[in-house]
Order: C-alpha cells, then structure tokens, then sequence
C-alpha cells in the first residue's frame, strides 16, 4: 500500500519531526530539500515534486 513519511532528527538522534501521509497520495517519498519557506519533496513514483509550507 503507497504510504508517505518524512522524519528530521538532530546529529544526536532525536526525532524533530514526524510527517506521515497515510492516504498515499504522495507515495514512496525519497528526499526532501529545505528552502527558507518550503520542504521540497521528491517520491519515486510520484508524478510531480510535492512541497510544504514551513
């Protein structure tokens, strides 16, 4: 089943975020890229780049 996750974590390991897309809509989620006010989001089968507001 398509499932998006994005998590951040500090150098030590602590988790900082916990992004999930259950729905699949933006499935297989590969990378992310951080501008000044966006999270680009790359999938492997997506057929566009998803981004975040921050």
């Amino acid at each position: 089943m398509p499932y998006g996750h994005l998590m951040a974590f500090t150098e030590d390991g602590k988790v900082v975020a916990d992004l999930q897309d259950p729905t699949g809509v933006y499935p297989d989620t590969t990378a992310v890229t951080e501008t000044e006010d966006r999270l680009y989001v790359q999938s492997l089968h997506a057929k566009w780049l998803g981004w975040l507001w921050r």
